[in-house]
């Protein structure tokens, strides 16, 4: 079919495809989408903020039917809407329907009698989330034609669908995101569209628009919260308490259209009845595409085994959740790889008839959807007797066990705070200390985010090793492993029996204020090491307060005081000084010592040339290509939004002749090819600029740069695959090799696997590192951390006389924490390097080999990573500057 013709196809007209047409239906009543917006769904790409006038002209239009709010407003500002669509009797009692599923999800407040009471007069609640990526641009004009039809008093069935369902739309999950793709595509947009895969109006330059402003990618970012787009919509969830979940995406152009069942592996912890809910709506989504002429797909990709997707985390509230995805046309129009001219009408239809087929199986089972629903959550009570309990007293750093009770709560669990000491699972616990109780609506929740592993299925991991036989990558979609306490890096234990102290329940917050210690501050005060005294030292140079950093462990008035211990003396300070530390370390919940006396007992003294002066910083950060903009949005929000630091963004290809001499540090993303980026004036530009000063971190795949001998900034060097055979990296400089026998189809195996170039890539596991807690980079950081471990890049070892390797992998036995490694790489990766640092002339170089930041969720790490940028230039001999 041709472009015109395509392009002329009524999406009403498709919409039909689900109904019978009738002549009421040509009437029209709701508001025409061309008078709101200028076009016809599926003739341009509908802007953030005409997305929203129309729903307000729905609403405007049938105030009885449509109800909007705000639940938070982007980075850019823009605001962030939900549209609630339903018949009149349900919009009116939206507050009691709210209750009603409230009610469903708390047995203990709800008897089976009061339930089934319950059941019998309240609608379904179903949530049609659109276009998280701001690049997948169909889902969100979908949305527009599909209410536009609910909202149609003339359209006798969707009127049928409205008794028994609710349809809450969110059209525009990331509007900054779909803004960014829009303004690239319109910039490169010709006379006509161009499908040619090379034309430029879809060649999205750097970062693309999947990403939010941040650069985060929100689909990942569920049970870390860590964006407004996502912390919103999260809350509304659970405000809500939806018994369908849809988060409709696009991929690639040459897809058609996918919707579940889902590929394998998935999550143990799923709940069966979610399950089989999936497959009759994908019964009924295959239904209505074989009725429209629409392909489409199941069971092939998208496993449902990681909890942080939109539609993984909703799962673990009761909601059938389901991830819709449509080949993308990236624009107006694509030309697939077989020919075939793909058009942006064609794209929206697709979401367009699984929308309206979702909310068609809705309304059908919507008495099965909330029984299940209310036994979901009958099962959370019956089924768990044991607790988790997260040790705050023994945690390294007890702010990160704050934060972790806080974003536990935020995913809807129950977190009490021990008001005594007990003992649990034969260990003995103090007062504020956590504990989550399995015995709670959530358990499933609780047991997939607090697991220190959550397996994979026998018989899916057989097949990938049989797969990584035959040459072929596995089909892991994501992460394997990402259990919260290991990534927060907090004591946890799984009790089978719940501890019987008393508890005060925690609330969402995630910073929980410090007061002072009481004594005298004659001298000045100190400030105990980890997230919270990184929270209170960026504040504490913002505000041009003195600071110190004692990186041994000393004995000051009879108080042993940890490594890292950073100082803020009298001296020099303002006269507020007491005023100030007390602000601060309610801000920052950071515990702070009042020092009477500078006079050290054991290890170096406050005022030895071993207490180093802390000053403010300037960091550069190399933006766009070839960096990752998830590294560079993950290092950038640590920085700016975690740590209230200025960042300075620099176009990486401006570092070629840059002078760099105002900034004392300078970070390298994981990413592309530097090299190629930088040429060889540009690492020489960096190289100089370390010489003389500079501390340069490369993070991630960065390490590739700072490890190439041309470089000579650091002298460790990524490594092959490990040969099979001898377990020794092979080596292909000969020429020749020797004549050799194959006997038998094992054999053959055995000399056809993988060998040579790149270790098999990890899709993503939580190992045990060890830190060198006496060199400054490991000041403060606990003993042993957990280290997210993705891709194949592996580093050798520094020599003693190259640098330090200040973190390394533990031994092959105890390497990994959590998610599936394959036995190659355990071997491989057992006591290498994750952080390295050298001395080069005055300055240092810091080379992480794995994202330290990656999705802000590495708690754990981000002390690590801040002395890098903090503590790193006071080890340095170049100019420290302060403005």
């Amino acid at each position: 079919m041709s472009y015109r013709h395509r392009t002329a196809c009524s999406l009403l007209a498709l919409s039909l495809a689900l109904t019978a047409a009738t002549p009421a239906l040509a009437q029209q009543n709701p508001p025409a989408l061309q008078a709101v917006v200028g076009h016809d769904s599926g003739e341009r790409i509908t802007r953030s903020a005409d997305v929203r006038r129309y729903f307000e002209a729905l609403q405007a239009a049938n105030t009885d039917r449509v109800v909007m709010g705000d639940y938070a407003r982007s980075w850019e500002g823009r605001p962030l809407f939900w549209a609630a669509v339903g018949s009149p009797r349900n919009i009116a009692r939206l507050d009691a329907i709210k209750a009603a599923t409230n009610a469903l999800a708390d047995p203990r407040k709800t008897s089976p009698e009061q339930a089934r009471a319950l059941i019998n007069d309240t609608p379904a609640i179903v949530w049609m989330a659109y276009s998280v990526h701001g690049n997948e641009i169909s889902p969100a004009d979908a949305a527009l034609t599909a209410a536009r039809r609910l909202t149609d008093s003339l359209d006798a069935e969707a009127q049928g669908w409205l008794e028994n369902v609710v349809v809450v739309f969110v059209p525009t999950q990331n509007p900054d995101g779909r803004e960014r793709f829009i303004n690239s595509f319109e910039a490169g947009l010709g006379a006509q569209p161009n499908g040619d895969p090379l034309s430029a109006e879809r060649a999205e330059p750097w970062p693309s628009g999947r990403f939010n402003h941040n650069l985060f990618d929100l689909n990942r970012d569920w049970f870390i919260q860590s964006q407004p787009e996502t912390q919103g919509h999260a809350a509304l969830i659970r405000e809500w308490r939806p018994q369908v979940v849809v988060d409709s995406h696009e991929m690639g152009t040459d897809s058609s259209f996918f919707f579940p069942p889902e590929a394998e592996p998935l999550n143990p912890w799923i709940y069966p009845a979610i399950l089989e809910a999936r497959e009759r709506f994908g019964r009924n989504n295959a239904a209505r595409f074989d009725q429209a002429g629409l392909d489409y797909f199941t069971r092939e990709t998208f496993d449902a085994f990681y909890p942080g997707y939109g539609d993984g985390w909703p799962a673990y509230f009761g909601a059938v959740s389901m991830t819709y995805e449509q080949g993308s046309s990236r624009g107006l129009l694509a030309r697939r790889s077989s020919g075939e001219m793909l058009t942006y009408a064609d794209t929206v239809q697709g979401h367009l008839t699984a929308t309206l087929s979702t909310i068609e199986t809705a309304a059908r089972d919507r008495e099965k959807l909330l029984n299940d629903f209310y036994a979901f959550h009958r099962d959370g009570m019956a089924g768990g007797r044991g607790a988790y309990v997260l040790s705050r007293s023994s945690a390294a750093d007890p702010a990160a066990a704050d934060k972790l009770a806080g974003l536990l709560v935020r995913s809807g669990l129950e977190v009490g705070r021990a008001t005594a000491s007990f003992s649990a699972c034969g260990q003995s616990y103090q007062a504020g200390d956590y504990v989550v109780n399995l015995s709670q609506p959530q358990r499933r929740m609780a047991e997939t985010l607090l697991a220190k592993d959550v397996p994979l299925d026998p018989k899916f991991l057989a097949e990938q090793e049989a797969r990584r036989a035959r040459g072929l990558s596995d089909e892991i979609y994501d992460l394997t492993g990402w259990s919260l306490p290991l990534l927060f890096n907090v004591p946890s234990q799984r009790c089978a029996n719940a501890p019987s102290v008393q508890t005060a329940a925690v609330g969402p917050e995630l910073i929980r204020p410090a007061a002072v210690a009481s004594g005298d501050a004659a001298y000045g005060y100190a400030i105990h090491p980890g997230t919270a005294g990184m929270r209170f030292l960026t504040a504490a140079l913002t505000d041009r307060l003195p600071v110190r950093s004692i990186e041994e462990p000393f004995t000051l008035d009879g108080r042993a005081y940890p490594g890292g211990t950073f100082i803020v003396p009298r001296a020099g300070s303002p006269a507020d000084l007491d005023e100030r530390v007390r602000r601060l370390a309610a801000g920052s919940g950071a515990q702070v010592t009042p020092l009477a006396t500078s006079w050290v007992s054991r290890g170096p003294s406050v005022g030895s040339d071993r207490a180093v002066v802390i000053t403010a910083p300037r960091v550069a950060l190399a933006w766009d290509d070839p960096t990752d903009p998830e590294s560079a949005g993950s290092i950038r929000h640590v920085l700016e939004r975690e740590y209230g630091w200025p960042v300075t963004a620099v176009r990486t290809r401006r570092l070629t002749h840059a002078d760099l001499s105002r900034y004392q540090v300078l970070i390298l993303p994981s990413g592309g090819n530097y090299e190629q980026v930088l040429g060889e004036s540009g690492v020489a530009n960096l190289r100089a600029w370390v010489q003389s000063g500079g501390v340069l971190i490369g993070v991630g795949s960065a390490s590739r740069l700072l490890t190439d001998p041309d470089s000579k900034l650091l002298d460790s060097r990524r490594e092959t695959a490990l040969d099979p055979e001898d377990g020794r990296a092979d080596d292909a400089s000969s020429a020749t090799v020797a004549g050799s026998e194959i006997a038998s189809d094992i054999d053959y195996l055995e000399r056809t696997a993988h060998r040579g170039g790149s270790p098999d890539s990890v899709a993503g596991v939580l190992a045990r590192a060890l830190v060198d807690n006496e060199h400054w980079l490991g000041a403060g950081v606990a003993t042993e951390v957990s280290v997210m471990v993705r891709g194949s890049d592996i580093y050798t070892p520094l020599s003693r006389d190259q640098g330090s390797n200040v973190v390394r992998l533990a031994g092959p036995d105890s390497l990994l924490a959590s998610g599936q490694l394959w036995n190659e790489n355990r071997r491989q990766l057992a006591y290498k390097p994750v952080a390295m640092s050298s001395g080069i002339g005055r300055g240092q170089v810091v080379a992480f080999t794995q994202d330290v930041t990656m999705r802000a969720f590495l708690e754990g790490l981000k002390p690590l990573f801040l002395n890098a940028v903090f503590r790193g230039p006071a080890h340095a001999s170049g100019d420290h500057g302060e403005d």
